[in-house]
């Protein structure tokens, strides 16, 4: 999350980037206004083997385990809108996943915005999400920084959300929960593509929606190191986690 936020706050204007990434740790993050306090025991989840992280974005509670991350970072990009951004990186997404024999699709629109309370992040498809036969399969979420937008979403290989019911101490441990309007790669494909290869496919469509001149990067570019090192207390600080 840190260094999502760093790259979000040191991007030029014109430019930007796009990052996959997985978790080290199986970990619940949380949106950034979603209500923590009362719900979410860290020694229960630490007792489980799990982290607990707030994001900077907004949306709802994803448990990050076997899923891909994806982050873009722009500055400038467009017409600048989050709306548009949203907009671009979901088909490209969509795109990227028919490559690989997944029928995705954009979620229609609703009318209805969920409130920050409303349960998992992969409760129900929110407008012009990501989804396959009517179930989710990318959650995503979005934050204005200092002018610059940052959409990072998680990409699910399998399903793993049917347990943050448990892990909030709502059913039994063991207990399994229902989570029909979830889908994942697993239930599409056979088998599911390694996650490099994965990237790859989906960062072409990426590149081919938001144009532009891009450059490959086997690592992060440099970021100051102040900076970053006080977003990472940022990050780790309970009182951020549990910020409401």
């Amino acid at each position: 999350m840190a260094v999502d936020h760093a790259l979000a706050a040191s991007v030029p204007d014109g430019r930007g980037w796009v990052r996959f990434y997985r978790w080290s740790r199986p970990t619940v993050s949380l949106g950034r206004h979603e209500p923590g306090r009362g719900r979410w025991d860290p020694q229960r989840l630490a007792a489980a083997g799990i982290d607990l992280v707030r994001r900077p974005t907004g949306g709802r509670a994803v448990l990050h385990h076997r899923e891909l991350t994806y982050s873009v970072v722009v500055r400038g990009w467009g017409a600048g809108s989050m709306r548009a951004l949203y907009g671009a990186v979901n088909r490209a997404l969509v795109e990227g996943l028919r490559s690989v024999g997944v029928p995705a699709e954009l979620a229609p629109r609703t009318g209805r915005a969920d409130p920050p309370d409303a349960g998992p992040c992969f409760e129900r498809p929110a407008e012009g999400e990501v989804m396959v036969g009517g179930r989710k399969l990318v959650g995503s979420a979005q934050v204005r920084l200092e002018g610059r937008l940052l959409q990072h979403g998680s990409v699910l290989l399998a399903d793993d959300q049917r347990r943050l019911p448990e892990l909030a101490g709502e059913i039994d441990p063991g207990e399994a929960a229902s989570t029909p309007s979830v889908t994942s790669l697993e239930d599409w494909l056979d088998p599911v593509p390694p996650v490099d290869e994965l990237a790859r496919v989906l960062g072409s469509a990426l590149r081919a929606e938001l144009g532009g001149h891009w450059h490959a990067a086997d690592t992060r570019p440099t970021l100051d190191a102040a900076l970053l090192a006080r977003l990472e207390d940022h990050y780790r600080s309970l009182d951020w986690t549990f910020r409401c």
